[in-house]
């Protein structure tokens, strides 16, 4: 397993925007961490796990959440879906208000089908998003700041040994026996579409999390 680097998250966050604790001087207290100000958010278009184009833009005028994790993932990918699994069942009234979409780190394994079959057996029943274009799905990695070791991309040209904070390692092994290395950002965005609130790795509340989200839904 290799040595995390905090550099690089740092840097990821760097290229994501300015995000900073509350310090209690603006209107609201966040208990994630707060872009300052607020940064739009870069749209895309992906494949759900129904075969669906998906675009990030479908959603405006919505608090969306925007998630990226692997479902061969051995631990933190696992509890952020929970989580979201979680805050969308309880939402209540506002859930019309939210949309949540995950996005794959792993295309080579995450095919449409293997995350419909994934998604059904858990009862995971918002966009789990993928790309046959690996290049495409590269480029909606970078553009929100989520740096991903891609040497698992068979024929890819940009092979990475960047290592992050709350990474999960890249071991070398057979085909199918290999883990994702990726920095691990949770965005809320708000009904603007900017970059509101984040959530870095999977050691947060999820209670604090839904609160967040509901506060951005009664603006």
């Amino acid at each position: 397993m290799r040595k995390t680097s905090v550099l690089l998250l740092a840097m990821g966050i760097l290229v994501a925007g300015c995000i900073e604790e509350s310090d209690g001087t603006s209107e609201v207290d966040y208990h994630g961490l707060e872009y300052e100000p607020p940064l739009a958010a870069a749209d895309f278009t992906l494949t759900d796990q129904n075969g669906n184009e998906v675009s990030f833009s479908d959603f405006s005028g919505k608090v969306v959440i925007v998630a990226f994790t692997y479902t061969h993932c051995p631990d933190v990918c696992l509890v952020i879906e929970g989580n979201l699994d979680y805050v969308k069942s309880q939402l209540g009234d506002g859930s019309s208000q939210v949309a949540f979409i995950s996005i794959s780190t792993d295309p080579a394994r995450d095919t449409p089908a293997h995350l419909l079959e994934w998604t059904v057996e858990r009862g995971y029943d918002w966009p789990h998003l993928t790309s046959e274009n690996h290049t495409l799905l590269q480029e909606t990695w970078n553009s929100w700041g989520i740096a991903v070791a891609n040497d698992h991309l068979d024929g890819d040209d940009h092979h990475s040994d960047n290592e992050t904070e709350g990474e999960h390692s890249e071991e070398d092994g057979t085909a199918g026996e290999y883990t994702v290395g990726h920095n691990t950002i949770t965005y809320i965005i708000d009904r603007a579409g900017n970059k509101k609130i984040a959530y870095v790795g999977a050691d947060w509340s999820a209670t604090e999390f839904l609160e967040d989200v509901q506060t951005l839904v009664g603006e």
